[in-house]
């Protein structure tokens, strides 16, 4: 029974996290296609067309510092220091 709603429960993340990435990747597409058919594409000036791809890059890049932050310099040595860094 237990086993049962821990793979349930993973399933239902699994395809959560599908459907965002789904969503987030269309909307892209979207804002890419509306842009390239704007009059902005026109005298081919892509600053229009970069801000989706500029919006997503500086996801990835804060995604990375983020990480980098959590495993090299606020590094965890034991478990009592977790609770606290977590509330930092």
């Amino acid at each position: 029974v237990i086993a049962d709603n821990v793979g349930d429960n993973v399933g239902d993340i699994a395809g959560m996290g599908s459907d965002l990435f789904g969503s987030y990747a269309e909307s892209t597409c979207a804002a890419l296609f509306v842009a390239s058919i704007s009059s902005f594409g026109i005298s081919h000036d892509y600053s229009a067309m970069s801000y989706p791809l500029i919006i997503s890059s500086m996801g990835i890049l804060v995604c990375l510092i983020t990480t980098l932050f959590a495993t090299d310099i606020f590094e965890i040595k034991n478990v009592s220091e977790m609770e606290p860094s977590l509330k930092r």
